[in-house]
């Protein structure tokens, strides 16, 4: 197939006529989402295809490199945040075009390396896998496709300084293919396929793909996700929408998540810690099933107390009398005071109370464990878990003004919430009682942006 020069190449009726060919051929049939990529709804060169989860995103991307690499004499990249996530597009090509044990589908070539994931036909054409954290490798000859696979997790100086100008010799073509990432640049990219002529942009649900999910959006797993996910963090990750969490942490409502929810004898009851002199937090945890869920109930809270030692601290909790089966708090407890020379945790030790801290980085993230506890506060499904003790007036406060940091212009929004020393107490100590009792590694969850 002779190859023309910019859009009417990928876009003449002889390449895509050649595409469904090769995808027969291949034995390979887009589902409903993938065919918005091989088949635009018009001649853009710029591609913003915003997927969720499990949609089939590296085979879309592979199939797309294996059309034009049967075209003489073209350059194509595939571009990801790592190696590592590079590799995955590489292999699909790798699999048809080097070695697949059918014969009649191998494209004679001059050099392959799995090692330099680099395919050179011996018509001229070539295909390398590139990635976005080492720039210097950016810099090449112009090329005809540039796939931005996981584009939302790339720099946009990436896309802008050392990427873009690889297109403009040729009026090579790019998509960028990617679950969102919040806000950021690629948001922006998304809105200008909404506008600029040569961009198209569109969204894409995990449930598109009738492969993976023949049930589509009633499927099992997706019923379970949403079940066990925040809303946010569902809608972004399988339902490819972009979501903001500008403004407010949680979805905490008083009118409906506080009320008459008393210490209760019969059910198992948690202490959580956040250390501090300056303004400590504590805060009582009741654990129980209701039509077989599991729910939260906070009873009781020390908050916004100042300059607390350690030893008046542990002796107010002791007053409390509940019947508490396990203390978790922070992990920093251990440090060392450089007045007596222990660390919290031992300082309570002494008082009979053994903290507990998990520590595994998953856990410890923050941008993570809020996303943890949101999926109790209100869940995909609009079901809510975790309810206040009206006495627990100071954590209502706090789950009320626990906010990001506003976002600036022309900046990315910030993942992690404010540090005001004094909303952030309470909700740390929340935090530390959902990630120990519900460990982040035994549920489905998701780092997200907002």
């Amino acid at each position: 197939m002779q190859r023309k020069q910019g859009v009417e190449f990928f876009y003449s009726d002889k390449f895509l006529n050649f595409k469904k060919q090769w995808f027969k051929f291949t034995n390979y049939t887009p589902h409903n989402g993938q065919l918005k990529i091989h088949y635009p709804e018009k001649k853009a060169r710029f591609v913003v295809a915003v997927c969720g989860r499990r949609w089939g995103k590296s085979v879309c991307a592979s199939k797309e490199i294996e059309t034009v690499l049967n075209c003489p004499k073209t350059r194509s990249w595939v571009v990801a945040p790592t190696y590592q996530t590079a590799e995955k597009v590489f292999r699909e090509v790798w699999h048809t075009i080097i070695a697949n044990p059918d014969p009649t589908k191998n494209i004679g070539t001059r050099r392959a390396s799995y090692k330099d994931m680099y395919i050179e036909t011996e018509a001229g054409s070539t295909f390398e896998a590139k990635s976005a954290d080492n720039p210097n490798s950016l810099v090449g000859e112009g090329l005809d496709l540039l796939i931005l696979d996981e584009a939302a997790k790339q720099k946009k100086i990436a896309w802008e300084m050392y990427l873009r100008p690889t297109l403009s010799d040729r009026k090579g073509r790019a998509i960028f293919i990617t679950t969102p990432e919040g806000y950021n640049w690629v948001y922006d990219a998304y809105v200008k396929g909404q506008q600029d002529h040569e961009w198209l942009s569109f969204n894409s649900p995990s449930w598109e793909n009738q492969f993976a999910y023949p049930k589509g959006e009633r499927d099992e797993d997706l019923i379970e996700a949403k079940r066990n996910m925040s809303r946010e963090v569902f809608d972004q990750e399988y339902g490819s929408m972009f979501t903001s969490f500008a403004g407010r942490v949680y979805p905490f409502d008083r009118n409906i998540d506080m009320g008459e929810f008393p210490y209760n004898p019969n059910y198992p009851t948690y202490c959580s810690i956040d250390f501090g002199y300056r303004m400590p937090a504590v805060a009582w945890f009741q654990v129980y099933y209701l039509n077989g869920e599991e729910h939260i109930n906070i009873i009781d809270e020390i908050i916004h107390d100042t300059n607390v030692k350690t030893d008046t601290l542990a002796l107010r909790i002791k007053q409390k009398h509940y019947n508490v089966k396990l203390y978790y708090g922070d992990p920093a407890g251990k440090g060392v005071q450089s007045q007596s020379g222990l660390g919290d945790t031992e300082i309570f030790r002494k008082f009979g109370i053994r903290i507990r801290s998990i520590r595994d980085k998953v856990s410890t993230n923050i941008i993570s464990g809020v996303s943890h506890v949101r999926s109790f506060v209100e869940n995909a499904n609009g079901e809510r878990f975790l309810h206040l003790d009206k006495k627990c007036v100071g954590l209502a406060v706090d789950f009320e003004n626990y906010r990001y940091p506003e976002h600036k212009e022309g900046t990315n929004i910030k993942q992690e919430p404010m540090k005001d020393g004094y909303h952030d107490h309470g909700m740390d100590c929340v935090r530390y009682f959902f990630i120990n009792r519900f460990p982040l590694r035994s549920h489905k969850m998701r780092l997200k942006s907002r």
